[in-house]
């Protein structure tokens, strides 16, 4: 059972749960290139618990009922991993300009819920 809301709200908000391949990013490409996808991530997650709070469907099934920003999502995911091969199995790190707090993706954890299939 996919559990899309759990994963993903650990993907965005904890940066707690940090594996030990956290890799810090400090080049500003690098960061504009994240925060694309983290950008990504957040909208679709968005989505997902508005559909999880009016019922129209199990959370686990919710991405899939936004096709359109699930592959916006894959797309963003797809375009840091060719970039950026060394941080799929990990999780990235970084201070966006202005913020007191690091951002935090965990990529494998997003890689294996962008992987599920739609039914």
């Amino acid at each position: 059972m996919r559990q899309l809301i759990p994963l993903f709200s650990l993907v965005v908000a904890c940066a707690e749960a940090r594996t030990d391949r956290t890799i810090e990013l400090h080049k500003v490409s690098e960061i504009e290139d994240i925060e694309v996808l983290d950008q990504e991530v957040e909208q679709l997650v968005a989505k997902v618990r508005q559909c999880a709070a009016a019922g129209l469907a199990p959370a686990s099934d919710c991405y899939c009922q936004y096709p359109g920003k699930l592959a916006a999502t894959k797309h963003a995911y797809d375009r840091v991993a060719n970039k950026y091969p060394n941080w799929t199995d990990g999780s990235v790190r970084w201070w966006g300009e202005g913020r007191a707090f690091s951002s935090n993706l965990y990529l494998r954890g997003i890689r294996q819920q962008l992987e599920q299939p739609c039914i």
